[in-house]
């Protein structure tokens, strides 16, 4: 005797529509890409679309569909809401795009297992979706946490002194991008009152010119050294980088004098 089950193309619809809301919208948000919500949608959309049609064709087996058609779903899903330029910000996207799935349903997973009645109820569309909105909203809130700290991450900064270490808070700048244009190293930048303690990297061979644009200012030029090592100290431990660059600021870069030193990220622990 064959038992046969009934498919629902619309509810299986709509139930993935929603949950690739929720995870296109963690992605971007992941990320920090640029997406309006109705390309979100539309690139949800497409993605409930694909899996309605991967799951009909027929003489294939489920597994096959998901590893062999979901790729491709999700590269259209991801294409249609991000506009990604080129192979490799693709394949990014598309893999945090899937690690979040997987934790999403990881999370489905872990709550039916953990409420008798999530478990008895739990192959119902709206509870999955509702169980995905919780994890929707937990995770908005981490990365909300997340790129709160990113913003305002403070550390230490210990470089060798002219009269031993100079220790110096530091205010890592995610949005810092400058650079020295001859070797392409991120640069630091430090008030000019604490430079007059570090002369003794004011070497002919380790100036260093920096031009940089700003608001309000068009363009300008930063004088700049190399140092041979500075070490960076804050909640997540302690790292040493080497043949650091230095950009001296004529004036104060916090107003308050919170900080004393900008650091890009490329220089943090």
């Amino acid at each position: 005797m064959q038992l046969q089950g009934t498919i629902y193309i619309d509810s299986i619809f709509l139930l993935n529509l929603v949950m690739d809301l929720y995870l296109l919208t963690l992605t971007v948000k992941v990320l920090g890409k640029t997406a309006t919500y109705p390309r979100i949608f539309a690139g949800s959309a497409a993605g409930a679309a694909g899996y309605c049609i991967i799951l009909c064709l027929p003489g294939i087996s489920y597994m096959l569909k998901v590893l062999f058609g979901m790729i491709p779903v999700g590269m259209l899903m991801i294409k249609i809401t991000c506009r990604t330029k080129g192979l490799k910000e693709l394949l990014r996207v598309l893999g945090t795009l899937y690690i979040l799935s997987f934790l999403m349903g990881g999370f489905i997973i872990f709550l039916k297992g953990k409420n008798r009645w999530l478990a008895e109820h739990g192959d119902c569309a709206s509870v999955v979706a509702g169980i995905g909105f919780v994890g929707f909203m937990i995770g908005k809130k981490l990365i909300a946490i997340y790129r709160k700290r990113q913003e305002n991450h403070f550390c230490q900064v210990s470089i060798p002194g002219d009269e031993g270490t100079l220790t110096i808070d530091a205010l890592i700048d995610t949005g810092n991008g400058l650079v020295e244009p001859v070797s392409q190293k991120p640069v630091a930048i430090l008030d000019a009152d604490e430079w007059r303690n570090l002369r003794r990297w004011m070497k002919p061979e380790k100036y260093k010119v920096i031009p940089y644009h700003s608001i309000g200012k068009d363009s300008g030029m930063l004088e700049g050294y190399e140092i041979d090592t500075m070490e960076i100290s804050g909640s997540m431990g302690r790292k040493q980088f080497e043949k650091v660059i230095i950009a001296v600021f004529k004036g104060k870069v916090s107003r308050k004098g919170s900080y004393q030193m900008i650091l890009p990220p490329e220089l943090s622990i």
